[in-house]
């Protein structure tokens, strides 16, 4: 018996236990549908037959690989789901429209729709894009449009399809307008709703034996009239009262450096300013600040490099020519330029960048990014390490005779 097997055949077989018949699953890729969990391939001689067998109701389904897996999908909805759920009702089962939709009453040609499946299967492979992108929003929406447009035509014209897609450049000037109208919905939906503001709330706990346990509370719409700091206070504490916490003298509470959340938690606790936020905000102060406190900044090469490098990496993105880098472009980052990416307009803007300093401000910004990693562990405390780090900052701001002056501008402002 070396041939494929009718269904009646098989079901005769499976009757008399016949040994030649065995129900075998198939082998796991990264492509495979979860539905085979419960299907297994009906094989007789070591020949695998167009036939998958439920695993629970034990009945035949037709099966060929180039269907999918649609009608097992539907079966095991019905027979596999149905052991969970009550007798009077199930979530699961299948909408009016599955029946419909389905290949049985589609009255698309079966040509059409294995041309259709090439033609989708070519375009990932040749674009080198997702399988997923097919059945994206905009992909979906793209090609119903052009489907539409066929419709216009009779079957002698002879339009090309690249006279109806249209080129990058064109796309590329539609986005900004596409922007503008999303926008303006924005706004117009923005209008109409009232400011809400939150407040989340995570508790840290440190075991005896020096484990940290992490907690997130919530996050809790803020309803009080005003962010004053009675009303921080007042809102926190109530909050913290439904777990069955209250702030004291032995409680760390761990803030932003705000005057409001300062004078928030001054009595009642021990507040404990967040050393990442202030090394942030300073280093902050550093690169976009003229003056704090009506004392200048005098980081005035820092704000030239920060500001052309800033205006070149927004033209960039925006622009949308990130492509032909070879690294993602982000804002606040050490970047390597490309001039082909860059607009006519901005090359004098590029030209201005000090490599050097660029290069030297880099080197320089690396230990604040190892020390701010090492305080945001979220395994163990932190807390002991504020001072020793704090002190090893310091120590990196000591103004050396090699570096240069903005170097030692930065230095000079942030060890301050």
């Amino acid at each position: 018996m070396n041939q494929l097997l009718k269904k009646n055949d098989i079901v005769n077989l499976i009757k008399q236990h016949d040994k030649s018949i065995v129900f075998r699953k198939p082998k796991k890729s990264l492509k495979s549908s979860p539905v085979w969990k419960h299907f297994s391939v009906v094989v007789v001689n070591n020949i695998e037959q167009e036939f998958v067998c439920c695993d629970n109701c034990k009945d035949l389904l037709v099966y060929q690989q180039r269907d999918g897996t649609t009608s097992m999908t539907k079966h095991k909805r019905a027979c596999h789901d149905s052991i969970t759920i009550s007798s009077s009702c199930s979530n699961n089962q299948l909408k009016v429209t599955e029946y419909y939709t389905s290949s049985k009453s589609s009255d698309i040609p079966k040509r059409i729709k294995e041309k259709i499946r090439m033609a989708c299967t070519e375009f990932t492979a040749l674009d080198c894009r997702a399988f997923e992108l097919v059945t994206g929003e905009g992909f979906l929406k793209m090609a119903q449009n052009i489907f539409d447009a066929d419709r216009c035509f009779n079957h002698l014209s002879n339009v090309k399809i690249n006279q109806l897609i249209p080129s990058p450049i064109t796309i590329s000037r539609n986005i900004d307008h596409l922007y503008e109208e999303e926008k303006a919905q924005l706004l117009k939906l923005c209008s109409n709703m009232r400011s809400l503001s939150y407040c989340g709330l995570a508790l840290r706990h440190v075991t005896e034996d020096f484990k940290l346990q992490h907690f997130i509370l919530g996050c809790f719409l803020f309803d009080l009239e005003s962010q004053s700091a009675n009303n921080i206070r007042a809102f926190v504490d109530s909050q913290l009262l439904s777990f069955g916490l209250v702030l004291n003298s032995r409680i760390f509470v761990v803030t932003d450096n705000e005057s409001k959340m300062r004078a928030a938690f001054k009595e009642q606790c021990i507040r404990v300013g967040c050393s990442i936020h202030l090394v942030n905000k300073q280093l902050e102060h550093a690169f976009t600040s003229l003056e704090i406190d009506q004392q200048p900044v005098k980081c005035d090469k820092a704000h030239h490099l920060f500001g052309h490098a800033k205006r070149t990496i927004t033209q960039v993105r925006r622009s949308h020519r990130q492509i032909k880098l070879k690294r993602k472009l982000q804002l606040y980052s050490d970047t390597r330029f490309n001039v082909g990416v860059i607009n006519k307009n901005l090359i004098d803007c590029l030209a201005a960048i000090d490599k050097d300093l660029l290069e030297e401000l880099c080197v320089f910004l690396k230990l604040f990014d190892q020390a701010i990693d090492q305080l945001s562990d979220e395994d163990k405390p932190t807390i002991h390490q504020v001072i020793p780090i704090r002190q090893l900052l310091i120590n990196h701001y000591e103004i050396k005779c090699d570096d240069s002056n903005g170097i030692k501008e930065i230095k000079r402002f942030v060890g301050k």
